[in-house]
């Protein structure tokens, strides 16, 4: 928006220099602006657009079309400016309360004394206050939107954007009146003030269009109101991207999960997470008689009482499951969930290990013949030989050790 903007000059003596705004179009040749900023060129002035900094960046122009009743000029360009085309949208694309960018040069912002800084346009934002009517005849007068954006003396014939970056008016009219005041010399002065906040107008670019066609010049023009989703893309496509992904990503997940062998994996996914161990009284540790004991699970209660696993250097999933356990529990068991625990024993550590897969109704380690304290979801405890655990209920438990 700012590159599409320029200042534009008018100089009718060398004394005598009015300022306003306008906006590229046509491959960088042409600038669009209000009448009444170059009206200097019909008693002999010299119109010029202001591109950069220095005397190379200020460029002369000539009238190329005008339209007093619409306020709107096209300049020829002396020399094709090195900035982008403004692009338009029509009225058809606008709604009362669409956030609107007015973007031009006013004079009261200007620092004189900082020549650079008389080509760094200023940006003011609002909303559409209103759509005016289209006129009864089109060749007679301007068709205007209201708008909240600030517009001030200079802002004339600079563009108006909405939200995605398209010109969709030119910034024309004020709320003002003019009041005496006194001048520094005490003389009285006539100068103008705003006689309401919030109030500019700027004449729709459906206005301007036709003068462009007629001057043969070429432009890009979007006619229906972008989507929501468009919107978005264009103020937050990093929140848009990253909203994409994690929707990706739970679709995925939930179609991962419509599987058993899926969930097979996610439940194995799972027990993987380490959960803070909870305390157990701590005692000596047993280690085994000897290099050449086995390390077993022992059945106590349930399907597998009087029973003897070994336990080796792998370890064995107990559960309903077969596809997803070795150690399989009767399937009228339904306190017992697919994938109950995990039992097993590390050499390295000469330690068993019990760990709870998200089981339904938990796992309980035992204290004599009652359930003691009950694993956390995916918690895995330390388990010393003689130590015993059971399933949801104390009818089926287990016992590690060594053989």
């Amino acid at each position: 928006m700012n590159a599409v903007t320029v200042r534009v000059l008018c100089r009718k003596a060398p004394d005598a220099i009015s300022t306003g705004s306008g906006f590229i179009v046509g491959d960088g040749l042409y600038t669009v602006t209000n009448w009444h900023v170059v009206a200097c060129t019909a008693d002999g002035g010299q119109a010029a657009a202001l591109l950069g900094v220095g005397e190379s960046g200020l460029v002369e122009a000539s009238v190329l079309a005008h339209d007093e009743n619409k306020d709107l000029a096209i300049l020829r360009l002396a020399r094709r400016a090195d900035r982008p085309d403004a692009r338009f949208a029509t009225a058809a694309t606008l709604r009362q309360r669409d956030p609107v960018i007015a973007v031009g040069f006013p004079g009261d912002a200007d620092d004189w004394a900082a020549f650079a800084a008389l080509a760094d346009a200023t940006m003011t934002v609002g909303v559409v206050g209103r759509l005016l009517p289209p006129p009864v005849d089109p060749t007679q007068g301007p068709w205007l939107v209201q708008v909240s954006a600030a517009i001030n003396p200079g802002n004339s014939g600079g563009p108006l954007f909405d939200e995605m970056g398209r010109v969709v008016g030119v910034n024309t009219l004020k709320a003002q009146v003019e009041v005496p005041t006194v001048g520094d010399d005490g003389e009285v002065v006539m100068r103008r003030v705003p006689s309401g906040e919030g109030l500019g107008w700027a004449v729709l670019s459906d206005s301007l269009l036709p003068m462009l066609d007629r001057a043969g010049i070429r432009y890009r023009v979007d006619t229906s109101r972008p989507a929501a989703l468009t919107r978005f893309w264009h103020r937050e496509p990093g929140l848009l991207i990253a909203m994409t992904l994690m929707t990706l990503l739970a679709l995925g997940t939930l179609g991962l999960i419509a599987t058993a062998p899926g969930r097979a994996l996610v439940r194995e996914q799972l027990t993987r997470i380490r959960r803070p161990e909870r305390a157990v009284p701590a005692r000596p540790a047993v280690l085994p008689a000897s290099d050449t004991s086995q390390p077993i699970l022992r059945g106590l209660a349930g399907p597998y009482a009087g029973q003897v696993i070994p336990l080796g250097r792998g370890s064995v999933a107990i559960g309903r499951d077969p596809a997803l356990v070795q150690l399989v529990i009767p399937g009228d068991q339904a306190a017992i969930s697919q994938r109950h625990a995990l039992v097993g024993y590390d050499p390295a550590r000469r330690a068993f290990f019990v760990r709870d897969c998200w089981s339904t109704n938990g796992v309980f380690l035992m204290r004599g013949e009652t359930k003691g304290p009950a694993l956390l979801p995916g918690q895995q405890q330390s388990l010393r030989p003689g130590d015993r655990f059971c399933l949801a209920t104390p009818a089926i438990c287990f016992e590690v050790g060594y053989q």
